[in-house]
């Protein structure tokens, strides 16, 4: 029998859906003895890692059955997902720590936000649909819809929240992963050919914890 990464690959990309890749990289902040970052890093915000622009690809999500499998050795949590990477995607090198965000689904989020204090979005919302704070007699006041500038602070247009009010920011994003566990089952050569490598991601609101 003779495996055939062409044929991989195929079957792969018709079941695949979209990412963005982003490779990880160690911060020089790391201290060498204990492994701790600087909390107040102002590259990698404490979490010890920093990540390169991203790069778009193609992976397919494996199946309940196998996912299962890892559930029962007490191997998953709730939001992993596992996928199937063919040898001629860009994720292809996916390792551990790099980020991940699924470009063909997106999800509601809700948080608040301290004006002129906390402002900054760590991702890129797919939609921002509303924005309310309280007032002095505890009354909602709705602003107006903010935009997103490049280094993800937030521009506002004329009603906009008093400086050091919380306000709630709710909308869309796409969901964001990163790479924590290659599987026992990864076996990406057979006598020098290049076969789909399995990994596992998690949440990145998870990164660190």
């Amino acid at each position: 029998m003779r495996f055939t990464p062409q044929k991989f690959n195929r079957m792969i990309n018709n079941r695949a859906q979209s990412f963005l890749f982003s490779k990880g990289y160690a911060c020089p902040c790391l201290n060498p003895n204990s492994g701790q970052p600087l909390y107040n890093c102002q590259h990698c915000s404490g979490k010890g890692r920093v990540w390169d622009g991203a790069t778009k690809g193609l992976a397919a999500v494996v199946g309940r059955d196998v996912i299962k499998k890892q559930a029962d050795f007490g191997q998953w949590d709730a939001g992993d997902m596992m996928l199937s990477i063919h040898s001629d995607s860009p994720l292809y090198d996916l390792g551990l720590y790099d980020r991940l965000v699924a470009v063909d689904k997106s999800e509601p989020f809700s948080m608040n936000f301290i004006a002129g204090v906390n402002e900054t979005m760590r991702f890129v919302p797919v939609s921002i649909d509303r924005v309310f704070w309280q007032d002095i007699n505890l009354d909602f006041v709705y602003g107006d819809i903010p935009t997103i500038k490049s280094d993800g602070t937030l521009q506002w247009g004329v009603i906009k929240p008093p400086v050091k009010t919380t306000y709630s920011l709710t909308g869309r994003r796409r969901p964001e992963y990163f790479c924590y566990n290659e599987n026992p089952m990864d076996r990406p050569h057979h006598q020098g050919a290049k076969l789909p490598r399995v990994v596992s991601v998690r949440r990145f609101d998870l990164f660190g914890n």
